[in-house]
């Protein structure tokens, strides 16, 4: 009796299946041994169907190139072609052809030319695959062994990222050893390396340099080998910048009678969403948020309202302002005025001219001064 090991390559010239797989390490080699030397024995693989199986779908074991002269097989979930492991035996000259083993749980059934198929594919049903054949007229007895390991859900670290704009970034990939392609994705896009995308030289690790607004997202990476493939839930990366400047709306100069409403809403570009804080001629009013709502009731609400924008992450703060002015009649501090009055006042004030109100009882004077002296 002799052993004859033959690694794994390329399909026969002959063969025109589905892709055979290929540089496995040395448990999915194929061993022959026979009842009397047979040193012309044919290279056999197992090939496949479909090449990535996934948990939930099928898959088809099929030893290759179909042996023309098969007395009887059998298939074992282990590198050994042990009782205990056994599946399955295939006797295409009984009826049924198939004899359920210890190993058989009710989705395996056997094919012509002693293929095994697997249906509802579970995590469980990762591990090696042994076959064992008989074959006439030397009654050779081959047993081919080959891992079907499905992968297991890789991870992203770190799986949450906030990086500042211009800054950089970095990414791994944790799976099986026995993955043998990976690739990184971006809101479910495959990302191709550059000069800012940096990859690993085992692709593993992805670095991100000079970072732009655009980097942000989501990103996984999808690993797989020549029986299943598998993807990462998220890491969700998110770039911090702004505010580069703020404007509000609706911009000024806005002119208001008493009691009208006045809101304003202040506008900056910021991740993340900066704090707010709204000044009056420099008096800072206590409010904090994006939007500024009240009734004008008195003359002192009119001037200048700035709106003052600060990211926390960034560092960065922009303002903008708007001039409010208030028309009609109305509370002033210790006299009142008409419409016509404060109409006079309003366009006094513009022309740069010093006004004074003076009142007396139910009349009032207006009086009108250019440089101290009276016009």
């Amino acid at each position: 009796m002799s052993q004859v090991p033959v690694s794994l390559g390329s399909a026969p010239p002959t063969h025109r299946g589905p892709p055979v797989l290929s540089g496995l390490p040395p448990a999915a080699s194929v061993l022959g041994s026979c009842l009397q030397p047979a040193p012309a024995q044919t290279p056999v693989t197992i090939v496949l169907t479909p090449p990535s199986p996934v948990v939930g779908g099928g898959v088809s074991l099929a030893p290759q190139p179909p042996p023309e002269n098969l007395v009887l097989c059998s298939w074992h979930r282990s590198a050994t072609a042990d009782e205990k492991s056994r599946i399955l035996s295939y006797n295409p000259a009984t009826s049924p052809p198939q004899t359920p083993g210890p190993a058989h749980t009710g989705r395996e059934t056997a094919g012509p030319s002693c293929a095994l198929n697997i249906a509802g594919l579970t995590l469980s049903d990762t591990g090696n695959y042994t076959v064992q054949r008989v074959l006439h007229p030397h009654f050779a007895v081959r047993r081919e062994t080959q891992p079907a390991k499905i992968l297991p859900k890789p991870t992203v670290t770190p799986n949450q990222t906030q990086v500042l704009e211009n800054g950089t970034f970095t990414l791994t990939c944790n799976s099986s050893p026995s993955v043998n392609t990976m690739l990184w994705l971006r809101d479910g896009a495959s990302l191709v390396p550059s000069e800012r995308l940096v990859l690993s030289p085992d692709n593993w690790t992805l670095t991100v340099l000079g970072v732009t607004r655009g980097d942000a997202g989501a990103y996984q990476c999808e690993v797989g080998n020549p029986v299943s493939t598998n993807r990462s839930e998220p890491s969700n990366v998110t770039v911090a910048y702004g505010p580069d400047s703020a404007q509000i709306d609706p911009p000024g100069p806005i002119a208001l009678t008493l009691g009208s409403l006045l809101k304003l809403t202040c506008v900056a570009d910021s991740v993340p969403a900066p704090s707010y804080r709204w000044l009056l001629n420099d008096t800072d009013t206590k409010e904090t948020g994006s939007s500024l709502t009240f009734n004008l009731t008195t003359w002192a609400q009119q001037g200048t309202y700035e709106c003052w924008t600060h990211n926390p992450v960034t560092g960065r703060t922009a303002w903008a302002s708007v001039v409010v002015w208030v028309t009609g009649t109305g509370e002033s501090p210790g006299w009142t005025l008409s419409a016509g009055a404060v109409a006079g006042i309003v366009i006094g004030s513009l022309a740069g001219a010093a006004l004074v109100g003076v009142t007396n009882q139910d009349s009032w004077v207006l009086s009108w001064y250019r440089e101290g002296s009276g016009v």
